[in-house]
């Protein structure tokens, strides 16, 4: 049956070495705003993108396969709804909320940032952008002001502005998706933070220079095939902050480490995720 019209999700099931093989043509047909759900226990993949159309859903389908799922009216309101959840406090210096109406109580000296649970990129809920916005915190307490941060797949942007928060004096934030980009500038905006630089592109590229910090809340691969060129845009001291990685996955990523010269220092396990904090592995 052909969907002419309406909301669809178009989802195919393939191995991670189809998805090497496709994934430039996919990238192309979807611009870059398909996403990778990796489930414990699973061989295969599923690979999903949200579609306007029947007419765009099926044209993946042509071209790669797979099936379409309608959306029914009023799936906004159940896929991105915040009832329910609760502010999120990052140490002593920040609060995250996804509404101004949340903060309840005193926050004392913490800054807030509002990320609308409707943004759907990533609020701080999530256990894998919380503990990496923990991670955040505590390592930056060492650096003071002025430092360097990349935040590679900056969705909302929640860690970029965090970084921000924390002191950093510039933020490069990248984003294959134009539209997370496009959410993420208005997060900025509404909590009135300047000093991120904001870039729709592939995020092994558009980068120049060094940092202090590189944060990344992504899927294990592109993690582990993102690691050489990390190193070079590493100062020897900065650090890593990786998540998107599910516990299966931690040997896999901590071998990946040691074999470009780093060492995770600080480990952190909630539910079927990690998040690792790694420097320079010191000479013996």
């Amino acid at each position: 049956m052909a969907h002419s019209r309406g909301n669809c999700i178009w989802r195919k099931a393939a191995s991670a070495s189809w998805l090497g093989e496709h994934a430039a043509e996919l990238d192309q047909q979807t611009r870059g705003s398909y996403a990778i759900v990796d489930r414990p226990h699973a061989k295969r993949l599923q690979i999903e993108a949200f579609c306007e159309t029947g007419a765009a859903a099926g044209a993946l389908v042509g071209a790669f396969g797979g099936s379409i799922d309608l959306l029914s009216s009023g799936w906004q309101a159940r896929y991105f709804s915040a009832a329910g959840s609760k502010p999120i406090r990052v140490g002593a210096r920040l609060v995250v909320a996804a509404d101004a109406a949340e903060l309840r109580q005193e926050v004392g000296a913490a800054r807030t940032l509002i990320i609308p649970a409707s943004a759907a990129f990533g609020t701080g809920e999530h256990a894998t952008t919380a503990m990496s916005l923990r991670m955040l915190e505590r390592t930056t307490r060492r650096l003071g002001t002025g430092w360097r941060m990349l935040d590679a797949g900056t969705g909302s942007g929640i860690l970029a502005l965090a970084g921000r928060c924390f002191g950093a004096g510039e933020v490069i934030a990248i984003d294959n998706d134009a539209l997370a980009v496009s959410v993420a500038k208005q997060n900025a905006r509404a909590n009135k933070i300047r000093g991120v630089t904001f870039v729709v592109g592939d995020v092994n590229r558009g980068t120049a220079g060094t940092f202090d910090i590189i944060a990344a809340n992504l899927y294990s691969e592109l993690l582990v095939w993102l690691l050489p060129a990390w190193r070079r845009h590493l100062h020897r001291d900065g650090r890593l902050i990786l998540s998107g990685v599910l516990r299966r996955q931690e040997a896999e990523v901590t071998r990946a480490l040691r074999a470009n010269d780093f060492a995770a220092g600080e480990i952190r396990r909630r539910g079927k995720w990690i998040a690792l904090m790694a420097a320079y592995q010191k000479a013996s």
